[in-house]
């Protein structure tokens, strides 16, 4: 009698289902009981029909071997189980970490004095998947620097673990990134800068932060961390006099897309395209002469993902600081970038483009149908209309809204070309998952504060106003342009669609 695999996911724990080809759907439920404690009549299954005939065999024709199941349903606290941790259920918790649990808001950071460039920049970054992922996966033991060279590296990254991890816990109400910023001042000096008056730290550049982060997490983790977020060029250098004298370079690149502001530059894609072009002043070589050269970059690989910069502060000597341009300068929700790429880069992800945007409509009508459904009449199923309680509720909301997440995750997936390179964007469209934005004249003063998109809901923003975080609309988000001295859109980080 032959078997089959796959996993049943429930309440964030994957447990490995074995059956065989006679095993019914009761067999299954019973299996599932003893190892979830989730009673048979409440159990609730992400699959076509939802295995509500106990009597169905040849599970394998309806669950794919070496799949996730999605299961449903709230365990019975009378059926026997193994004693759990303290503070692992959310009874156990606090009033008002009950609060935080079932509102499933995030927590900020507290500002230690002019740390609110810290506390977004770390925000954003815990928004990234896969960065996250790598933070809080690092193991120290494995990463032991024996010579020493990367010692201060290490101890940031495993710093910002800590941080992470206090993020994703929701131990307290805030994360107070003490030890980090120790970390941080001691691998670069720059930022315990203090002000000679008063002798409190300086406000630093939340975009100088990130690069250094970059820099350190890429010695770190090498390849695997900055393939997610390298773009590379190829460049072309031409004299604006002779033609002939005209040069390619293949392979350059960058972490970052800047977006230039000049009297102008209204939207971002202008300020892109323009950035990618300059002329330089230098010397020929073949004439002997200065001479006007121009110089264009174009893309020829796209990283999954986008970090951009507005090139917002520049050096203003009469005050001898950098000052911000507040020009309104606006960016979208969704950036094709395909006008910034090589011609035949630029056909590759075309044809891929338009095949994630048929799955994206899909995708966008579903949500539109699942919206004009009560939750609870999900299913066709009479005996399914119960009242749940909160707890009840908030899960299976959650599992679902995964279970959908993960859906249409593998639709996009089954679109993806064949030789997509290492940490390479499919297509040339990419979605806006957060922003870090800046109030006030100029990069020492001011506060920093980020906008981070819901992982499962592309409708609901959160503001992070440090330790203070708060749900706002997703129409909010596009007076974060700029246009004066209130928040203006500093770095926005994108992620490929499909992603």
């Amino acid at each position: 009698m032959s078997s089959f695999e796959f996993n049943i996911k429930h309440a964030g724990v994957i447990y490995p289902i074995k059956l065989n080809d006679e095993d019914t759907a009761g067999d299954l439920k019973s299996q599932v009981e003893e190892l979830t404690k989730v009673p048979i009549s409440r159990q609730k299954y992400m699959v076509k029909g939802g295995l509500t005939d106990d009597s169905i065999k040849n599970l394998s024709e309806i669950i794919k071997p070496g799949s996730n199941i999605m299961l449903l349903g709230t365990p019975d606290a009378n059926l026997v189980s193994k004693p759990k941790s303290q503070n692992h259920f959310i009874e156990d918790l606090t009033p008002e970490q009950q609060v935080q649990q079932f509102n499933d808001i995030p927590i900020g950071f507290k500002n230690m004095g002019n740390t609110c460039y810290l506390n977004a920049t770390l925000q954003a970054l815990y928004r990234i998947d896969d960065l996250r992922d790598a933070v809080l996966n690092f193991d120290v033991s494995i990463n032991n620097d024996k010579n020493g060279e990367n010692e201060t590296h290490i101890k940031l990254v495993t710093e910002l673990k800590r941080c992470f991890e206090g993020l994703k816990n929701k131990s307290f109400k805030s994360v107070m990134p003490v030890v980090l910023l120790n970390a941080l001042r001691k691998t670069y000096p720059q930022f315990a800068e203090r002000d000679p008056q008063s002798g409190f730290y300086k406000q630093q550049d939340a975009e100088e932060l990130l690069t250094q982060l970059f820099h350190s997490m890429g010695i770190v983790f090498g390849d695997k961390f900055t393939d997610d977020f390298r773009i590379q060029f190829r460049t072309t250098i031409k004299d604006t006099n002779n033609e002939s004298d005209l040069s390619v370079r293949e392979g350059e690149n960058d972490l970052k897309l800047q977006c230039h502001i000049s009297g102008t530059t209204n939207f971002l894609k202008n300020g892109l395209i323009e950035s990618l072009k300059e002329k330089i002043e230098k010397r020929s070589e073949i004439t002997g002469m200065n001479s006007l050269y121009s110089v264009e970059k174009e893309i020829t690989k796209l990283p999954k993902f986008l970090t951009v910069q507005y090139v917002r502060f520049y050096w203003k000597k009469s005050s001898g600081k950098k000052s911000k341009i507040l020009r309104k300068v606006v960016f979208p929700f969704q950036l094709d970038v395909t006008d910034l790429l090589t011609s035949e880069y630029q056909q590759e992800k075309i044809t891929v483009r338009e095949e994630l945007r048929k799955v994206e409509k899909e995708k966008n009508e579903k949500e539109r149908e699942i919206k004009r459904r009560k939750m609870n009449n999900n299913n066709n199923n009479s005996e399914e209309d119960v009242v749940m309680t909160p707890r009840e509720e908030f899960e299976t909301k959650k599992a679902i809204q995964e279970s959908e997440h993960e859906h249409w995750k593998q639709e996009f997936k089954k679109h993806f070309p064949e030789n997509l390179q290492t940490g390479e964007n499919p297509s040339s469209v990419y979605d806006l998952v957060g922003i870090i934005t800046h109030q006030g004249a100029n990069s020492e003063s001011g506060h920093y504060q980020a906008f981070i998109r819901d992982e499962n809901d592309e409708n609901i923003w959160y503001k992070f106003n440090d330790d203070k975080v708060s749900i706002i609309e997703k129409e909010k988000i596009e007076s974060l342009a700029g246009g004066g001295e209130n928040d203006s859109a500093l770095i926005l980080m994108y992620k490929g669609l499909g992603l």
